[in-house]
């Protein structure tokens, strides 16, 4: 993250700075993950069924394969629309399978000859869509709020310390200004990163919802976001 200022950063400048930066790319990781293959696991981690009379999850009873490891032992390509699960207990295949497609995942088959069943990623629906979008944007608010704390925190730690005398005035003004400017720079790209995945995830089905989305997107088609999301 770049922004200008007529003076050197200040210590608390600096660790706000690296702080922000944090967030960033931990927002870039969490909205990779939204409607993602990833996510889909999610919902299988949270699938739940009746074994033996106890409420147990899916989890309990099966893994899903590392596919990057299987690949190290195998020639069989690497499938972007699908995944496998290992049932650990063979008897409960049938079950689960069901349990599986009443979930949402309509295609599920067992392999041959294994205790693995095959697992195809449904296409999203339009509310799902709409789901992910919403997803995206609470990510989005949440980071912002965690830059504004970054930016309380620094600001009452300078107070304290020109209570003490750690400081003189004329070091923390300029630190203010900077932690202000660090805080608008990274508002400002938490939502050209927000609105490049939204745009990502609906695709032909996206709108902007005003004049000053508008105005991001025509700033987004300048920025290095705009190449962010695109597998």
């Amino acid at each position: 993250m770049k922004f200008d200022a007529d003076t050197p950063l200040d210590s608390y400048s600096l660790a706000a700075m690296a702080r922000t930066e944090d967030i960033l790319s931990f927002l870039v990781e969490d909205l990779d993950v939204v409607g993602s293959k990833d996510a889909y696991k999610n919902i299988l981690y949270g699938v739940r069924l009746i074994v033996e009379g106890k409420n147990r999850r899916l989890s309990d009873f099966s893994e899903i394969i590392n596919e990057e490891e299987e690949e190290e032992n195998s020639s069989k390509k690497k499938s972007l629309d699908s995944f496998r699960i290992n049932i650990f207990r063979e008897n409960l295949i049938d079950d689960i399978i069901s349990i599986i497609k009443q979930n949402g995942f309509k295609q599920v088959n067992r392999i041959v000859n294994s205790t693995h069943i095959l697992i195809k990623i449904p296409e999203p629906t339009q509310n799902q869509l709409n789901e992910f979008a919403g997803e995206t944007k609470r990510i989005e608010r949440s980071a912002i709020s965690r830059i504004a704390r970054i930016k309380s925190d620094a600001i009452q730690r300078i107070k304290a310390a020109l209570e003490r005398e750690y400081i003189e005035p004329h070091v923390a003004v300029p630190a203010k200004a900077h932690l202000e400017n660090i805080q608008q720079s990274a508002v400002s790209e938490i939502r050209l990163i927000g609105l490049k995945k939204r745009k990502t995830l609906l695709g032909r089905f996206f709108s902007y919802t005003d004049e000053e989305e508008k105005k991001l997107g025509k700033k987004l088609e300048k920025s290095p976001h705009n190449n962010l999301f695109s597998n």
